[in-house]
C-alpha cells in the first residue's frame, strides 16, 4: 500500500467495530451499479471545491473503496498529496486496487477510526468525507477532532443523503421490518440526523467551523428491474437491517419487499431517488 500500511487498527468503541464489521462483508460489493452515486458524487464534491493541481495535503475520512480519494488526487497531482483513512480493512483493499487501477502515485491508506486521527495538529489543508459523518456516534466531537488536524483556515467538505433519499422504497423497507419485530432509532436511518441544510449547519457551526455553505444535488437514476433496487439494499448499509433476520426471514423479506416495489414501477421504469447535499466550511484562522 502506497506510503506502507499501518498496524490493525483497534476501534475505539462498539459502534465502530460494528460498522467495520459491517462494511468489511460490504466491501466486495461497494463498487457495483447499484451505487455509481459514490463516484458520481467524489466527482461532483471535488469539483464544486475546485481542486487543482496544488502542493497541498488533504486528509479523507471514512474513503470507504476511495471514490473521493481517486477523484481529490487526480486534479491535485502531481504535487499534492491525499492520505486516506477508514475503519473497515477490507473496504481498503477494494481502494488500494482502485487507486492502483487509476495509475495513481500521491493517495495513502490508513486503518483509523474517524474519531482517533493519528495525525498531528494542523497538518491537512483540507478534510473530506463522503456519506461517513453520520455513522458516528457523536458527530460532534467527530468534528472537532478533524478540525484539530485541519490548518486554520482550512476547508472541510462533506457530502451526506438529503430528506427524501431512497423514498418511497425505504419507507416500505422500515414498514416491512418493523412488521416483522425490528426495531429502529430515531431517526430510523442515519444519514437523517444530516439529511436537510438546517442541520448541517448547526452542527457544524457548533463544532467551531464557520463559512458554512451547503448545495443540494440531484444524483438518482431510473431501473428497470426491481433486483436492481434490491442490490442497493444489499450492497449498502441497509443489509445491516436486513442482517437482523435470520436466513428464512430475509428471504422472506426480500420476496415481499420485491413485490410491493414491482408496484412502483411507471413504464417499465423506477427511478432511485439520491438527493445529496454537499457542505463546505472553513476553520477559522487564529487570532
Amino acid at each position: 500500500m502506497l506510503g506502507g500500511r499501518r498496524n490493525p487498527m483497534k476501534t475505539g468503541n462498539e459502534t465502530s467495530a460494528r460498522v467495520a464489521a459491517l462494511f468489511d462483508r460490504l466491501a466486495p460489493v461497494y463498487d457495483g451499479a447499484a451505487t455509481r452515486y459514490f463516484p458520481f458524487c467524489a466527482d461532483r464534491l471535488v469539483d464544486w471545491l475546485g481542486l487543482r493541481p496544488a502542493e497541498e495535503r488533504i486528509l479523507d475520512v471514512g474513503t470507504g473503496t476511495g471514490a473521493v480519494a481517486v477523484a481529490a488526487a487526480q486534479r491535485i497531482r502531481p504535487l499534492g498529496r491525499v492520505l486516506a483513512v477508514d475503519v473497515s480493512e477490507k473496504m481498503l483493499d477494494q481502494a488500494w486496487a482502485n487507486v492502483r487501477r487509476m495509475g495513481l502515485h500521491n493517495v495513502d491508506l490508513h486503518p483509523m477510526d474517524a474519531t482517533r486521527l493519528e495525525f498531528r495538529e494542523a497538518w491537512f489543508n483540507r478534510v473530506l468525507s463522503g456519506f461517513s459523518l453520520f455513522f458516528l456516534d457523536d458527530m460532534q466531537a467527530a468534528l472537532r477532532e478533524w478540525g484539530r488536524v485541519l490548518k486554520p483556515g482550512g476547508q472541510l467538505a462533506l457530502s451526506v443523503f438529503a430528506e427524501g433519499a431512497f423514498d418511497p422504497m425505504a419507507g416500505i423497507f422500515r414498514q416491512q421490518l418493523e412488521a416483522r419485530g425490528i426495531e429502529f432509532p430515531d431517526p430510523p436511518f442515519a444519514w437523517f440526523r444530516l439529511s436537510t441544510p438546517e442541520r448541517c449547519r448547526a452542527l457544524l457551526e457548533s463544532a467551531g467551523y464557520g463559512d458554512v455553505e451547503i448545495e443540494r444535488i440531484q444524483l438518482g437514476y431510473h431501473i428497470e428491474k426491481s433486483l436492481d433496487w434490491w442490490d442497493v439494499i444489499w450492497n449498502t448499509g441497509f443489509r445491516g437491517l436486513v442482517e437482523r433476520l435470520d436466513e428464512a426471514g430475509q428471504e422472506a423479506l426480500k420476496e415481499e419487499h420485491l413485490q410491493a416495489v414491482e408496484g412502483l414501477f411507471e413504464q417499465g421504469k423506477l427511478w432511485i431517488n439520491v438527493p445529496v447535499l454537499l457542505v463546505r466550511a472553513r476553520k477559522p484562522h487564529q487570532d
